[in-house]
């Protein structure tokens, strides 16, 4: 990885925010604005209530359905924010006395969204008041449907609209308070569970999970959000998510990203072998004997997307034509639910544009992850009139084309990847230098206040120059360090997994310092990522 070390005067931030000199090191180094530097240090940390007439005309709806006792429909999606979502529009409705029924579309048979066949289902069970989370703003054949068979809708949903969504009602961020601009589908959804019963603390760590798994930008009301999620997470409102986090872990972005969010998003992925459906009953129980049972299938299940992935992945890299510009690959035997994931482990290995595809009923369907300084979605935003359907942002996109197009499809991609005289470079990753001395228990304690750290910020990075270390434990997965200081000292770890050459008397050593909690005792721990 390519370093650039940077020295950062922090006296003025220290003096002025009255802070730590390694927090005022990493203010200082990240140019934020003042506003933004503030609302780090002293935001207001309470969750609000959205007063939006979208939400009070919502959960008027909702009344007026429990009222006349009507049963209504939740329509669900298959990603964490889907579900989610879902789990905090049910509960909210079982807690009302409201009889209720969900769906998950199945992410290979019916794919994303509300269909008029599902909307049509409903009506045959006698549902009259549908509402959807975390989708809806382009189910315009669904909404059609439900208009005809005299079903009210509510749009629920976070995505970009694109014209008018003519249910009888939308609840969106846009139509709410700006402090709310950043909501998910599962935040949109708290909205209505708060005015509709208060606080109840397992919405919040729901939606906080979904806010941190579609990495909605960590400022306003979504920064506040997830800070009171990871703190009910931390006191088991969600019996669920404190089992499917190891033991040891905190519970912080980083647990959510790599322990929750992964195992939530493979049931859908992995949807032949699992139901994405029995998710919704597992994160609203509370019956440990439930909860374990289920929670080892999640494991199972997630483990199974793990090998398919590692397996699926080097035929990938064993077939595609390395020497391409933009990697195109397809197999009839690739399984559609893991492309993405396979795609943006080959872009981050062979740092290429990559799109990986699977066979689906007559179709060729697949995921694509970009590099830095690519813009996927603008790429294949003109000039591919033969995709079936197509979807995305800069960073990542989905595509669908017919199996008769996708010659065509493949040349289009190579001709247009010439003209655009693409050259990858790699991203300088900076790092801040500090002294040993700097890297104390409490100064670390400190940073614990820009957590969770949001896109503009990262989690800080640190240099260490010629620091007095020597290696205290070595085993085929870590080797352990013991940094001196004029404190107590702390350690360093370095994993296998990094593939980082070891150092004996290391003149630089790069990493992110963390509170390390083991049987009791509170330390420092600082995760190596370079050593020369």
């Amino acid at each position: 990885m390519n370093w650039s070390l940077i020295d950062v005067n922090e006296q003025s931030v220290c003096e002025k925010y009255h802070v730590s000199a390694l927090l005022g090191k990493v203010i200082a180094a990240s140019q934020l604005e003042a506003d933004r530097i503030d609302e780090l240090l002293h935001g207001d940390m309470e969750v609000h209530t959205s007063r939006a007439e979208c939400v009070l005309k919502c959960c008027r709806m909702i009344l007026e359905a429990g009222r006349n006792h009507q049963k209504v429909f939740v329509g669900g999606d298959y990603d964490a924010d889907g579900i989610c979502a879902t789990a905090v529009m049910k509960d909210t409705l079982d807690r009302l006395g409201i009889e209720n029924g969900y769906y998950i579309p199945d992410r290979f048979r019916e794919g994303y969204g509300l269909k008029p066949s599902t909307v049509e289902a409903a009506a045959k069970k006698g549902y009259s008041l549908i509402i959807t989370v975390d989708n809806g703003v382009k189910a315009f054949d669904a909404i059609e449907k439900a208009a005809q068979l005299g079903i009210r809708m509510i749009v629920t949903d976070h995505h970009e609209t694109d014209g008018n969504v003519n249910a009888d009602l939308l609840v969106h961020p846009d139509l709410m308070e700006e402090e709310f601009r950043y909501y998910s589908g599962a935040g949109v959804a708290l909205q209505i569970s708060r005015n509709l019963l208060g606080d109840v603390p397992s919405h919040t760590a729901l939606a906080a999970v979904a806010a941190v798994g579609d990495v909605m930008p960590l400022w306003k009301q979504t920064r506040v959000l997830v800070k009171n999620g990871l703190r009910e997470i931390r006191n088991n409102a969600v019996p669920a998510f404190t089992a499917m986090m190891r033991p040891d872990s905190p519970a912080d972005t980083q647990t959510v990203s790599f322990q929750i969010v992964p195992k939530l998003n493979s049931v859908g992925r992995m949807n032949d072998i699992s139901n994405v459906n029995t998710l919704v009953p597992f994160l609203l129980s509370r019956n440990p004997d439930t909860v374990g049972a289920y929670v080892q299938q999640l494991n199972r299940v997630n483990e199974a997307r793990k090998q398919l992935s590692t397996a699926m992945a080097k035929k990938a890299e064993d077939i595609c034509d390395g020497s391409a510009d933009f990697l195109l690959v397809y197999d009839e035997s690739f399984h559609e639910g893991i492309c993405g994931l396979v795609a943006g482990r080959l872009a981050d290995r062979l740092h290429k544009p990559v799109i990986v595809m699977a066979r689906n009923s007559g179709m060729i369907k697949g995921s694509g992850r970009s590099v830095e300084g690519f813009n996927m979605f603008e790429f294949f935003s003109s000039g591919f009139d033969m995709l079936q359907a197509f979807g995305g942002h800069e960073m990542a996109v989905g595509i669908t084309v017919a199996e008769q197009d996708f010659e065509r499809f493949s040349e289009t991609i190579s001709r247009k990847m010439k003209q655009t005289g693409f050259e990858y470079r790699e991203k300088e990753e900076h790092a801040i230098r500090v002294h040993p001395d700097d890297i104390t228990l409490d100064s670390v304690i400190d940073l614990q206040v820009l957590d969770p750290y949001p896109r503009e910020l990262a989690r800080p990075v640190f240099a260490l120059e010629h620091a007095e270390c020597f290696k205290s434990f070595s085993s085929q997965k870590v080797v352990r360090y013991h940094f001196e200081n004029r404190d107590l000292g702390f350690d360093g770890v370095l994993f296998a997994r990094k593939n980082i050459p070891q150092c004996e008397k290391p003149e630089i050593v790069i990493g992110t310092p963390s509170v390390n909690r083991w049987r009791n005792i509170v330390s420092v721990q600082f995760e190596i990522e370079d050593m020369r």
